[in-house]
């Protein structure tokens, strides 16, 4: 074994195509154990779920891979309803990458018991986990980095130019996902210089690249188009109505981050260093103690032993890791799964390190027992099993989605309650109902309950994320809600925060969940003048529910007998 790389190159035969497989569905089963079953729970969950049902558009800059795939899988996977399909696409993108991570990490180690181990290890993150059991981009994203590191370690040890041609083309196609991909390409460019530097010089070669990356830009053609089309659901919409050159424009600062770009790379120094400490816990806590120690090893170890697989490892880690580091969001957290995917195989190696280290000493040890050196075998297995066996106890309830129908259940409630054309008022986004407002919107949409729902917009949410009658801007709506068009119009109106200091002089009726004491919102019931309730249903429905119309939340909510 040299210093770069190891002289016999790892042979992926039927067996460990059929352990990867095994890898992969015993995540996917995880994954389906925990798999959310509806709308949510986060609103990057939602809004995606809107978009793909409706074939709209989300915040930039885009993915409009994920949604042309997730609308299709609504479409054909199984499930009771388009949301848990979107999640379940979760769950079968994140269980590849697993199977997958198999793969790279066998390539590195040629050894399916630690491969099996390290992959598994991945699995139960609680990070991915949590991905692959919800609607979210990660998991797709997981899945590329894998695929591309696994054929570029490939084309590394074969030389192959068709393992070359195929990392290239997933790569470049991967940015139809995320955008973040580009921060593999110092490893790509590692790959290039270490294995064939001219492959990316030649004429003809740079022609095919070239060719391959303009039909992978391609993808993005889905947002103008689906801008123009007037989609109902069109968040951060790039203007497609100016000019050319305008509309260029528009698209452009779409597609390179929007509102959003002004945050990379936006935290000081000294916030930087106060967030290392946490994104060190952050890896420690997806692979438990024991996982962050064999990582240690490992990156060690494969040093020593291969270090172009090393840097090629470390390169593509240190690169996600700066990014997210400076990225002035909240869930910059999330943004750490590429790092778990990398740390995958140098666990793997680590672990491989370890075991052959310690087994000449237990052979030594036991020399003239050979059933006993046959139980150091086993010990090790079985120690790699309660490693594995710990995370799943341990991450399993902070996890689990299976049960979380609380936004389905009432969005539901709430819009059998609705006649056509109603309206629900989006609370601002800092009360704890605005989430909720979106659930209700793919509700809406998903079940056609009621026909020709519209949400009016918070004052802050403008744009709306939609066009009318989808969304009414608040500025279009703010004249109809007041108290003099309240009392003489028809317009039935919903409201799903009752401390939404718009709505002071407004009479709410709580609109419950069956069979429960769970509020799913409120009906304008009434609107108070001079003191005195002016009802805005009729009379004989006046006097069933008079008495729990409340004002001012003065009084606590308590559910119709209607």
């Amino acid at each position: 074994m040299t210093k770069t790389q190891s002289t016999e190159q790892p042979v992926i035969t039927r067996i460990v195509l059929l352990a990867a497989l095994a890898a992969s569905l015993l995540a996917l089963g995880l994954y389906l154990l925990t798999l959310h079953p509806g709308v949510g729970p986060s609103l990057d969950s939602m809004e995606l779920q809107i978009a793909a049902l409706v074939r709209g558009v989300i915040h930039p800059p885009g993915s409009p891979q994920y949604l042309m795939l997730g609308s299709a899988a609504m479409s054909v996977l199984p499930g009771p309803n388009p949301a848990y399909r979107l999640n379940l696409l979760s769950a079968i993108f994140a269980a590849t990458a697993v199977g997958v991570t198999f793969l790279l990490t066998y390539r590195l180690t040629h050894g399916m018991a630690v491969s099996l181990f390290a992959s598994l290890l991945l699995a139960l993150s609680p990070r991915l986990w949590y991905q692959a059991s919800i609607a979210e981009l990660y998991s797709l994203n997981a899945l590329y980095v894998s695929l591309v590191l696994y054929l570029l370690v490939t084309w590394h040890q074969t030389r192959q130019p068709a393992a070359y041609w195929a990392a290239t083309t997933v790569y470049a196609f991967s940015f139809g996902n995320h955008l973040t991909m580009l921060l593999l390409l110092p490893v790509f460019l590692y790959t290039v210089e270490s294995t064939d530097r001219a492959i990316l010089t030649r004429p003809r070669n740079l022609a095919i690249t070239t060719g391959i990356v303009l039909v992978a830009a391609a993808q993005y053609l889905y947002i103008p188009l689906r801008a123009a089309a007037v989609s109902p659901f069109c968040n951060y919409c790039p203007n497609t109505s100016g000019t050319f050159i305008e509309n260029g424009r528009a698209l452009l600062d779409y597609l390179t981050g929007g509102p959003f770009k002004s945050q990379m790379f936006a935290l000081s120094l000294r916030e930087i260093l106060e967030r290392i400490p946490e994104a060190i816990g952050l890896i420690g806590r997806q692979f438990m103690p024991w996982g962050a120690a064999l990582l240690v090893v490992g990156i060690w170890e494969l040093f020593q032993k291969q270090v172009e697989y090393a840097w090629m490892l470390v390169l593509g880690m240190v690169a996600e890791i700066m990014f997210v580091l400076a990225y002035a969001i909240p869930d910059w957290h999330d943004f750490l799964t590429p790092v778990y995917v990398i740390a995958t195989p140098l666990i793997g190696y680590g672990t491989l390190q370890l075991v052959e280290k310690i087994h000449p000493e237990i052979e030594t040890l036991f020399k003239s027992r050979p059933s006993t050196r046959n139980l150091t075998v086993v010990g090790m297995v079985v120690l790699m099993a309660a490693a594995l066996l710990t995370s799943f106890y341990a991450y399993f309830p902070a996890v689990d989605q299976s049960e979380d129908t609380g936004y389905m259940v009432n969005s539901r409630a709430l819009l059998e309650q609705a006649e056509p054309g109603a309206w629900v008022l989006m609370p601002h986004p800092n009360s704890p109902a605005f989430y909720y407002s979106w659930a209700v919107r793919y509700t809406s949409l998903a079940e056609n309950l009621p026909p020709d729902l519209s949400l009016v917009a918070a004052p802050e949410v403008d744009p709306p994320p939609g066009p009318e009658p989808t969304y009414i801007p608040w500025s279009a709506a703010e004249d109809a809600l007041i108290l003099d068009a309240m009392r003489e119009g028809d317009q039935q109106v919903f409201v799903l925060d009752w401390a939404d200091d718009r709505f002071e002089d407004w009479g709410l009726l709580p609109v419950c969940v069956p069979d429960t004491d769970a509020i799913a919102g409120y009906e304008v019931a009434a609107v108070m003048e001079d003191g005195h309730p002016t009802p805005l249903v009729d009379s004989t429905r006046w006097a069933a529910i008079e008495s729990t119309v409340v004002f001012d939340g003065s009084e606590p909510f308590v559910c119709p007998a209607e």
